[in-house]
């Protein structure tokens, strides 16, 4: 086969697609926008090449499976076109050309990945796969992400999928980079099989609904037949087709293991510790906590906007015992209504201090309302804007130079797959995209008391931003990302931002709660 043909490319901006104006564009661009790649590589073959290569030529990236985000026009301008010849192998680390054929946001292929049928392991698509990343000697596949294997680690910044999947780089020299996406579990007896019914076990895809249903017959099943002191805390299902049980810190999972379901729904299952999570100490810690911010880094847009919008940089003070009053820092999510047509705009609750109160960027004397309602366990709280304050419920444009259209708010009996594209844009991040990768069901507690206990089912996506390991100078969101507004190519909001995981196995995975739960509370976008 013919060597591959690399065209780094951007979105073609077409007139009939502007809608942009003066005020849909941030005033300052975050550090980390516009320090990472605006560009894509195009990976193809003599025979599946756009008919033009030229540099400043368009082409439609229908046939790459384009994600409609990056691309709403439906065309790339090639920016320039790769001899695609590797560099000598150098010493690990050393190689910072800063015009490397990977050091593109994503790569596109004349074939979809996510589509089973795909064969990697084909002559045309090794010969593809292994022209990206120098050294490669070969890209093997999870179920649902990719594998290469290197001879060390390439210099960062790496893409964040390869034809559509996210993938991992793993070298046989130097640091080894990661191999799966998904931590290692313990995994259960596989004698034990729970909830074989056919509406768990035919379902292509978990709804909210039933992953919750789902949830409780497995909470079920441990209160009557687990190992005392082992309780259900978080039921997650991943694009693996694997279940992963989240179980307290205490329980000693390799001797209780053999007690334990191996399978659900007909799927494998395997144990964790609530600590493997890694999640920041403020998520196990009832709403209206106090948290002490973390440093920023680089620059942030801190506007204060006339017209309110989702991803404008929101604050209100904290006030903490025998100490100064604190400021914490979030971002504005979407406008909501109820039956009757009352509007609120949805916000992070841990952000919300003392007196319900919230200010726009660094303008204290410029309050837009303040808390009125908060969705038990969700960290969602809905604010009553004051009357002068008006808010659009449009984010900033995109990097192709469109705003995002938001239909509506994410449903409980909606089937949205895993493996899918999840773009925010904060004031911290700008525009960020990640995969959806799982889906969890975690249980809270209404009440410590027993004779009133009842509990609620928090439905939360995973999302994975790329591997951290080898990936020196990888941005992660801060904690005042939260709260962002989060959607799919349909202009779905599919959630709330809630954090990300910086340390430990599961480091690149970011959680955000369902749209739904708002949307069970009685309220839909605001129109």
């Amino acid at each position: 086969m013919s060597s591959p043909i690399g065209l780094a490319v951007t979105p073609f901006r077409s007139g009939s697609l502007a809608n942009s104006t003066p005020e849909s564009k941030r005033k300052i661009s975050p550090a980390a926008e516009t320090s990472s790649s605006k560009r894509v590589l195009v990976l193809t073959t003599p025979s599946t090449q756009p008919s033009n290569v030229s540099p400043g030529a368009t082409f439609s990236t229908k046939p790459l499976f384009a994600p409609k985000q990056l691309f709403p026009g439906g065309e790339a301008k090639i920016a320039q076109q790769y001899t695609h010849s590797h560099p000598p192998p150098v010493p690990w680390r050393q190689d910072k050309d800063k015009d490397a054929i990977w050091h593109n946001k994503h790569v596109l292929l004349p074939y979809n990945l996510r589509d089973p049928k795909v064969n990697i392991h084909s002559k045309e698509m090794q010969t593809l796969l292994c022209g990206i990343f120098p050294g490669t000697f070969n890209v093997a596949q999870g179920r649902f992400h990719l594998i290469f294997q290197v001879n060390t680690l390439p210099s960062p910044p790496w893409p964040l999928t390869v034809g559509g999947m996210p993938f991992t780089l793993v070298a046989e020299n130097g640091p080894s980079g990661r191999a799966l996406i998904f931590p290692r579990l313990m995994y259960g007896n596989r004698a034990i099989s729970i909830c074989s019914e056919d509406h768990y076990t035919n379902a292509v895809v978990f709804s909210d609904a039933l992953l919750r249903r789902l949830a409780a017959d497995v909470n079920a099943y441990f209160l009557k037949d687990a190992p005392p002191g082992v309780r259900l805390l978080e039921l997650m299902y991943t694009c693996e087709c694997t279940f992963y049980i989240v179980l307290d810190d205490h329980v000693d999972i390799p001797a209780t293991r053999v007690k334990l379901p191996g399978r659900i729904a007909n799927w494998v299952v395997g144990y964790i510790h609530n600590h493997d999570l890694g999640r920041p100490s403020w998520a196990d810690i009832p709403a209206k906590r106090e948290v002490q911010p973390l440093p920023l880094a680089g620059v942030i847009d801190n506007t204060a906007y006339d017209i309110l919008r989702p991803g404008v940089l929101i604050r209100s003070k904290m006030l903490r015992d025998h100490a100064h009053p604190g400021v914490f820092s979030t971002t504005s999510g979407v406008l909501v209504q109820n039956a009757k047509g009352d509007r609120f705009m949805t916000a992070a609750s841990h952000g919300i201090g003392e007196g319900e109160t919230v200010w726009q960027a660094d303008r204290p004397d410029r309050a837009i309302g303040e808390a009125v309602v908060e969705i038990s366990f969700t960290d969602v709280s809905l604010l009553k804007l004051k009357d002068d304050v008006e808010f659009v419920n449009e984010t900033f444009e995109t990097d192709a130079g469109v705003v995002p259209e938001f239909v509506r708010l994410k449903t409980s009996t909606e089937q949205l797959p895993l493996i899918s594209d999840y773009y925010l844009n904060s004031p911290y991040t700008g525009n960020l995209y990640a995969t959806l990768v799982a889906r969890s069901a975690r249980l809270f507690e209404t009440s410590p008391y027993l004779t009133e206990r009842q509990l609620e089912y928090i439905v939360y996506d995973w999302c994975y931003s790329g591997q951290e390991e080898g990936n020196e100078g990888k941005f992660q969101p801060p904690d005042g990302t939260c709260g962002s507004v989060i959607w799919n190519d349909e202009g779905v909001i599919t959630g709330f931002y809630h954090y990300c995981i910086q340390d430990g196995a599961w480091a690149g995975f970011s959680a955000s709660v369902s749209a739904s739960a708002v949307v069970d509370a009685g309220y839909s976008l605001a129109k």
